[in-house]
This record gives C-alpha cells, sequence and structure tokens, in this order.
C-alpha cells in the first residue's frame, strides 16, 4: 500500500490546537504551538524561539527535531526520520486492517508503549484528539517520576476539556 503524507497526518482543520496541551503543561509551557499531528498521535510543536520539537504521546518524551520549520519540512521527508516519527509501516498495517480515522480524530493507543503496550496495529484505533492528548497527557504525568519498570496498579483519568 503506497503511504501518502495524508495518511500520516491529521489535519488541524477546525481544532483547538493549543487545547490538546491543556494535559500536557507539564512538559510544554505556552511558549509550544502544535505545528503537525502525526496519524498515530504524536504533535510536533513549534516554539516561540522557532525551533520544532517532537512530543511523542505514547513514551511521554519531548525532543527537539529542528532549528527551524524550514530545516523541519527538510529532515521530516528524509526516510530515517520519516520512518520514526510517522511510522509509514505501521500506519500502512492500520489501514490494510480496514481502519479509517475520521475528522478529529488519529490511531490512538489501546494500551500506550509507557505501559507495556506494543507497537502493532492491533493496539490502535481510532480515537478523538482530545481524548487522546487529555488521556495520556495524565497517565505521563502520574508517571514520570517513577523509576523504569515500576509495576503500576492504579492510574486516575479525571474529567477534561474535550
Amino acid at each position: 500500500m503506497r503511504i501518502t503524507w495524508n495518511e500520516l497526518t491529521v489535519s488541524p482543520y477546525d481544532l483547538d490546537l493549543d487545547g490538546l496541551l491543556c494535559e500536557w503543561r507539564w512538559l510544554v509551557d505556552e511558549t509550544f504551538h502544535p505545528v503537525v499531528i502525526s496519524a498515530l498521535g504524536d504533535l510536533f510543536l513549534r516554539h516561540d524561539d522557532g525551533r520544532i520539537f517532537w512530543l511523542s504521546s505514547g513514551w511521554g518524551q519531548l525532543a527537539e527535531v529542528a532549528r527551524d520549520a524550514d530545516e523541519f519540512k527538510q529532515f521530516m521527508v528524509r526516510p530515517e526520520n520519516a520512518g520514526a516519527w510517522f511510522m509509514p509501516n505501521l500506519v500502512g498495517d492500520i489501514l490494510t486492517q480496514g481502519q479509517r480515522l475520521s475528522p478529529g480524530q488519529c490511531f490512538g493507543y489501546k494500551v500506550p508503549p509507557v505501559l507495556g503496550g506494543e507497537f502493532k496495529p492491533d493496539n490502535f484505533e481510532p480515537t478523538d484528539l482530545q481524548v487522546h492528548f487529555g488521556i495520556l497527557g495524565q497517565i505521563h504525568r502520574q508517571v514520570k517520576d517513577l523509576p523504569t519498570g515500576t509495576p503500576i496498579s492504579e492510574i486516575k483519568i479525571e474529567g477534561f476539556d474535550g
């Protein structure tokens, strides 16, 4: 299956982009603004100083990936970066299973990687973007200070705007 950027990204049309970050403000402050949403629910953010960051929603990590938007556009089409950041093979496998996104959705984790979920097609389902980012932001905030490998017996998900 040929995968295009239309399948690898989500249109931000009619979305409250800054609202997607309300449960992530413990990691990214108001100087970060969404610019690209991946089909797998990661965000690429522009800092007020122009740098571009990748917010991995599955791992709850933020990494600088480019000095500015022009450099990001160059980097994102490199096969090694596109493969790591947008996972076209996985998205293709999910689409081959017949799953499709509606506006305002991404392929969200049934079980996030931070809780032991795998990057396999059957661990993804179409999910409202606000729900995806709201729940994962809460989970990552709750586990961020735990040592790697700590057993997690309970996660509390609170209501959020979305």
